[in-house]
């Protein structure tokens, strides 16, 4: 599997690793190479001509993108007109001028500097909402940065490894992901994306919109917050000022934040943000692509008048040519539109970014330059969860010194003839800023590795082969920012040593050990519930999707529709109601939310259908719902519940915490005979649900809370989890329960190992409906769900497997009880063995178990999120 990250919004990039299987398959159904490209020998251009057509449609593009803008005239007007509302204070108009001046004009006396930048960027994928995500992707740079402001930057990459703990082999370049601390014209504010690498004067409505550009007015509100001072050595104060940003309307491509300037000069000194709302993927993939087709129109014309102003008559004509063959015929879908089924599928497809926290410090006391970025965001997509991290930071060896550096050389395309006598004396121009990563899934065939170095050597052209000849080390130049920037990597010909370099962090180093989290998480406090977009209520939005079905013993399926309307504030009001086919009765809940982004408050009503053990049946979502349709296997039960609940998740780098106060009244299940509930399973096998538990009713008031921690993790190493649950309740009955979970997962040797242990007990009188059952998948396979019941439960699951984590055959061994508490350790323990099948590094799971005891029989099991 091949995935390419362009230097682009991070979100988009969590999109593409959650989307990679599908877009592998997309490009299966492609012409062979081969083929295209015999069809347009007679029609290709030369290698200038290309790069006249590339900066021909760069100018057209800029151009159009003017004219669909409007005239300055009425932006001005528009502007001066949102000014009026746009500012708390006079005194926040006047922080925001410097600043502006600040970013458009730079400091031109900076001369040159050296720097080191050390950068880490981390994507976990986990199937559970209170779980903890394993690592899908980590990638890791040390570079040493040189510019100069009459020849430019060079960059020398020390240290380069990618981590995919779940792929036998992974190749590529992470090399380009390395950020450029300073350049002339670069963008002051840090946002991992191609739009905000050079300045902008002006706000871009069709791209994020900068909070500093001018225009801004009129998309956001300022005013002054707190302010402090610096004291330098020789005595010299700088007074900072906190200018606090927010957007008028709840739009993803803006932002809310706190941002620090030198009052005086209006340079930024440090800041932290995040976007006003989160992303709906699949609403602003559609909103993208109706705004593609109406600048397209409107742009070839302008192209068309540029290329054949600039080309000879005849590279034009084979321009046209080769325009006319890709160009998509009137009412023909693109290959790469979305499916309707993959659309309507695959719900919820959500991104939001939590915090980027920017951080400059002065050098040889006139100098602002970058010290530290960091990011946090993360994807829901369907019942999968990617966080994505991305930490930098750059340490200076001189800044404004004298030291000499050599030309940035010559460079040339990729695609330059092969005949060309100068191919074998200049270097490779790549791609702007891509990343490219290719992951072998299993073992790797000789041919394998022969296609593997074959694509690299493709990549590179003949340069790199040429200046190995005769030297250790060979120069690539990269352009990025539409040719504004050019960079020369040079690099080592064995780019393998870049991988085992001594100047990397260890492959068990923490985040905290390498940058000063800190002060980031100092900063990004900053972003609390007051930072917020103003009210505003937007209209309501309905909607269903894979997310809002469910599927189990009671309910059957159970289908709901959801009733969304963004509020403004922090606000969101939710309704979902829904019914089951089996039992035909109606649940619904209404809820006001209020978050931003890492802290979410949840107010609501229910009548809902509630799980008794939802620690281990996986409560009502996709993980248990898969089973129960496939082969009617259930391993949940369930009471029913209505009332009111005040509840909050703060999510943390290393885990969440979760609580609720609730105000409710349970009562079993009233159709809990219900056994005749259609599945596959029954459709094929005769196979029919087990009959629902009876519960206690009882009206209750009390109030819980879950605390996930990853406490150790090292890619390829040692991981150790806990999960932490409490209970305590008053009402009909008076009771508290509690129980702890941790796993620790470790390679030894050639084989992944993993062992879990859980124990909980409680006080009072516990109501049936919220008592400890064990067995079954989530406790002791091999075993019925609710084997043992009780007020008082441990269980113990040890697995081993090979070190593969993307096809692991795995063995188990589980034990565990279940009972009064008066009792512990005096009834004997059930147990259950088997074998099984992990994919994905156990994000998907298959299993095949033998009860040991008390039951005896055969159990399979398809399920999510193993250990290993």
């Amino acid at each position: 599997m091949r995935v390419i990250l362009r230097r682009s919004l991070i979100l988009r990039a969590l999109v593409t690793v959650g989307l990679a299987p599908l877009a592998a398959k997309a490009q299966g159904g492609q012409k062979p190479a081969a083929s295209r490209d015999s069809a347009r020998k007679a029609d290709t251009l030369s290698t200038e001509d290309r790069r006249a057509v590339r900066e021909a449609v760069r100018d057209a593009r800029s151009i159009n993108r003017r004219r669909l803008a409007g005239d300055s005239a009425t932006r001005a007007r528009l502007t001066e007109e949102a000014a009026s509302s746009a500012f708390g204070s006079p005194d926040a108009r006047t922080v925001l001028q410097r600043a502006r001046l600040a970013r458009e004009t730079q400091d031109s006396a900076l001369r040159s500097y050296r720097a080191t930048t050390t950068q880490r960027m981390s994507v976990h994928m986990g199937a559970r909402k209170l779980g903890l995500e394993k690592l899908l992707f980590r990638g890791e740079n040390v570079a040493d940065i040189s510019w100069r402001r009459d020849v430019g930057v060079r960059v020398r990459p020390v240290g380069s490894r990618m981590t995919v703990p779940m792929a036998s082999d992974v190749t590529g370049d992470f090399v380009s992901a390395v950020s450029i601390p300073y350049f002339p014209g670069r963008e002051q504010l840090w946002f991992p994306s191609s739009d905000f690498g050079m300045v902008k004067t002006e706000v871009d409505e069709r791209d994020i919109i900068h909070p500093l550009a001018r225009g801004a007015e009129r998309f956001y509100r300022y005013e002054t917050g707190d302010s402090a001072s610096i004291t330098l050595p020789e005595g010299r104060v700088i007074r900072l000022q906190e200018l606090r940003i927010t957007a008028r309307k709840a739009d993803w491509r803006t932002f809310v934040g706190s941002f620090w300037f030198d009052r005086e000069g209006g340079q930024l000194v440090r800041a932290a943000y995040r976007l006003a709302t989160d992303i709906d993927i699949w609403g602003v993939a559609s909103e993208e692509t109706k705004k593609d087709i109406v600048e397209n129109l409107a742009l070839d014309p302008v192209r068309d008048s540029v290329l054949r102003a600039r080309l000879p008559r005849e590279a034009y004509v084979k321009d046209s040519i080769q325009r006319a063959r890709v160009r998509r015929p009137q009412g023909q879908s693109s290959d790469d539109d979305v499916p309707a089924w993959v659309s309507a599928t695959m719900r919820p497809m959500r991104a939001k970014l939590d915090a980027i926290t920017v951080e400059y410090a002065l050098y040889k006391g006139k100098f602002w330059l970058p010290r530290a970025h960091s990011a946090t965001a993360s994807a829901d997509i369907m019942f999968m969860r990617i966080p994505f991290r991305m930490d930098e930071k750059f340490t200076y060896e001189d800044v404004d010194g004298d030291f000499t550096l050599a030309a940035l050389p010559p460079s040339r395309s990729r695609t330059a003839t092969r005949d060309s006598s100068a191919s074998d004396s200049i270097v490779v121009e790549s791609r702007s800023g891509e990343v490219q990563v290719s992951m072998a899934m299993g073992p790797m065939s000789d041919k394998d590795v022969a296609r593997r170095d074959s694509t690299q050597q493709r990549r590179y052209g003949r340069g790199k082969v040429t200046q190995c000849r005769t030297d250790s080390t060979w120069t690539r130049v990269e352009e990025r920012y539409e040719r504004s920037l050019r960079i020369a990597y040079d690099l080592p010909c064995n780019m393998d040593r870049l991988a085992t370099s001594p100047a990397l962090p260890a492959l068990g180093t923490d985040d905290e050990e390498l940058f000063d989290l800190r002060s980031a998480e100092q900063l990004a406090s900053a972003l609390g519930m007051s930072l917020q977009v103003p009210f505003a209520p937007q209209l309501p939005t309905i909607r269903t999707g894979s997310d809002l079905f469910r599927y189990n013993r009671v309910e059957g399926l159970s289908a709901g529709v959801e009733v969304k309307q963004v509020l403004g504030a922090g606000y969101t009001l939710r309704g979902v109601g829904r019914i089951g086919h089996a039992d035909l009765h109606a649940n619904g809940e209404l809820a006001l939310i209020r978050s931003n982004g890492a802290r979410t408050v949840t107010a609501s009503v229910y009548h809902r259908l509630a799980a008794m053990n939802p620690e281990w049946a996986g409560a009502l979502s996709f993980g248990p719902s898969l089973p129960a349709f496939l082969y009617g296997r259930d391993e949940g039960f369930y009471y029913r519940t209505y009332g009111f609940e005040l509840g909050e998740r703060r999510e943390q780098r290393r885990g969440a915490l979760e609580y609720r106060l609730f105000v409710e009244r349970q009562w079993t299940a009233g159709d809990s005979d219900v056994v005749n509930t259609f599945s596959l399973g029954r459709a094929f096998g005769g196979n029919r649900f087990r009959e629902n538990l009876l519960s206690e009713p009882g009206s209750f008031t009390g109030v819980n809370a879950s605390w996930s921690r990853l406490l150790i993790d090292r890619p390829r190493g040692t991981r150790l989890t806990s999960i932490t649950r409490l209970e305590a309740v008053t009402g009909t009955f008076e009771f508290a329960r509690g129980s702890l979970e941790a796993t620790l997962a470790r390679p030894l040797g050639r084989l992944a190992t993993s062992l879990t242990g859980s124990i909980g007990s409680s006080a009072g009188r516990v109501p049936f409906q919220r008592g400890f059952a064990v067995g079954g998948l989530r406790t002791v396979r091999g075993q019925l769900p609710g084997t043992q019941m009780g007020n008082a439960f441990w269980f113990s699951r040890a697995e081993v497997g090979t070190r593969s984590g993307a096809f692991r055959p795995v063995a188990f061994f589980d034990v565990g009880w279940a009972g009064s508490r008066k009792t512990f350790g005096q009834i004997q323990p059930q147990r259950g063995a088997g074998f099984g099948f992990g994919a994905l590094d156990g994000l998907f799971r298959f299993d095949v178990a033998r009860g040991l005891y008390p039951a005896k029989g055969w159990r399979l099991d398809l399920y999510l999120d193993a250990p290993i």
